[in-house]
């Protein structure tokens, strides 16, 4: 995998914009990459630029610390969409965000800004970019790819794995030092959850704790291994990719 430093990919995408009719910047990577603050610099070089958040966790309301959403401070006062759609208690798949993705993009458009997306919810930035084609049954993909609505630049954030890794199990600790056990716990007793929901955000090892069956370092233990094990999923999902171009984590 060939690497680019942060300067040369920030002319790249700057000339890509200018070169583009319609472009569309998108920014991807493992969770806790990096992804949010990156994409926050594009967009104030790049004026002006809007950003879609491209997260199928930070889409609920409420769930804030669990999945890392991008605060009002770290907006920087960029404009951010695709966060907080529905409550934790409701669905909203692929296919309703791909609706979403493009009404959204053409809001941005519409005012003039360059959209951003930033993310890794990998079939969701797919759905995007390689414009999908669903069946009528949501969540159903067909083999078949549109033809894509408009041309993509597709920035990648690589970091080697054991410092990606280490970049995890940090944040996970902040999480369980900043309210993410407050949070889980609230949100346990307000809404009944899907048993996806309750893995994907790792409330299932916190409920386990709260319940008396596990104490706080092992739920902290498996939050943090459940999450290298959703980067793997993400870094496997990308992995060969010949659209994608790799910045270097480490000049972030």
């Amino acid at each position: 995998m060939k690497l680019y430093p942060k300067i040369e990919i920030l002319q790249l995408i700057k000339k890509f914009a200018q070169e583009n009719a319609n472009p569309i910047i998108e920014i991807l990577g493992p969770t806790a990459s990096g992804k949010t603050g990156f994409s926050v610099e594009v967009a104030k070089k790049i004026s002006p630029s809007e950003i879609l958040s491209v997260d199928s966790r930070q889409i609920y309301q409420e769930m804030d610390i669990s999945s890392a959403k991008v605060t009002a401070q770290e907006m920087q006062g960029i404009p951010h969409w695709g966060l907080d759609l529905i409550r934790p208690d409701a669905t909203f798949s692929a296919y309703d965000f791909q609706k979403y993705a493009f009404d959204c993009i053409d809001r941005i458009r519409s005012r003039g800004a360059l959209p951003i997306l930033c993310g890794g919810t990998m079939l969701w930035l797919d759905a995007i970019s390689e414009n999908y084609i669903f069946h009528e049954t949501p969540n159903k993909k067909s083999v078949q790819r549109g033809k894509p609505r408009f041309p993509v630049l597709k920035i990648g954030l690589h970091w080697d794995r054991k410092t990606l890794y280490e970049r995890i199990d940090t944040r996970a600790e902040w999480q369980f030092e900043h309210g993410l056990i407050e949070e889980t716990e609230k949100i346990l007793k307000k809404y009944t959850l899907s048993r996806s929901a309750l893995t994907s955000f790792g409330y299932r090892e916190i409920k386990d704790f709260l319940d008396g069956r596990i104490d706080r370092e092992e739920a902290l233990r498996r939050n943090q291994k459940r999450n290298r094990n959703y980067a793997k999923r993400q870094l496997t999902w990308w992995r060969g990719r010949e659209d994608v171009i790799w910045v270097d984590g480490a000049e972030l």
